[in-house]
């Protein structure tokens, strides 16, 4: 496949596979790399990945403010924390997951809980004071990634309590395709944009894509995906890696 791969960045120019920005799989991949270098040389301090989440927090703080420059060349393969940021964003669940199924000192629920509370309080208040370095996804941005890292934290606290301790499940059962077939519903909004494209569909590039029309939108749209990779499951239709 590597023999016979070619794209044309440009037309007229023909090239190989560019190795310079690996996708969205290959980032994954990367960072899962960048943090086992770091994490299972210390894996049996217990406090190895707040360290590691601060450590990463602050090359992402350093890198967004232009107190740390890599130099150029520093590609995925030869750099693969980047910047920090996804690198972060793995440790600060591996802090969650720390809490929650850890061996630490701290094992009653109501402990639990509130160490889950505090991470996620301190995380989104180190998001709001990074706020002047900006608000960017594509970026990956310090305030970006640490109120992704606290809203989830919150997240799986409630769904812990919710889920794990109270046994009410039933609840989720729109979702439950998501989490079993979970490569194909990531990729089915690929399918739905590309078939748009080929029908010459563009009405929802230029509406309901601002607002809370488009809250509305996103939301009509992730039940849309989730009805159909629901069918799909129950066909036994599944991507794999």
């Amino acid at each position: 496949m590597f023999a016979l791969y070619r794209h044309v960045p440009e037309p007229g120019v023909g090239g190989w596979i560019d190795y310079g920005y690996p996708e969205i799989l290959g980032l994954i991949g990367y960072t899962y790399l960048a943090v086992c270098l770091l994490y299972l040389p210390v894996r049996r301090w217990v406090w190895a990945p707040v360290v590691g989440f601060v450590l990463m927090m602050g090359l992402n703080v350093g890198m967004a403010a232009r107190w740390v420059v890599l130099p150029a060349g520093f590609d995925y393969w030869v750099w693969p924390w980047n910047n920090g940021a996804m690198a972060g964003i793995v440790f600060g669940g591996m802090v969650t997951a720390g809490i929650f199924l850890g061996e630490h000192r701290w094992q009653r629920l109501e402990q639990k809980l509130g160490l889950a509370v505090g991470f996620a309080a301190v995380t989104l208040a180190a998001g709001w004071m990074a706020i002047p370095l900006g608000i960017s996804k594509n970026r990956a941005t310090p305030t970006w990634s640490l109120v992704s890292v606290g809203v989830a934290v919150l997240v799986f606290a409630a769904l812990y309590w919710i889920c794990d301790v109270k046994k009410r499940t039933r609840w989720a059962f729109f979702a439950r395709s998501a989490g079993g077939n979970t490569l194909t519903t990531y990729l089915l909004p690929d399918v739905w944009g590309y078939g748009m494209g080929a029908l010459g569909i563009t009405y929802l590039e230029y509406h309901w894509n601002a607002g809370w029309a488009g809250v509305v939108r996103c939301l009509v749209f992730t039940g849309l995906i989730l009805g159909i990779s629901s069918v799909l499951t129950r066909w036994r239709v599944r991507l794999r890696l």
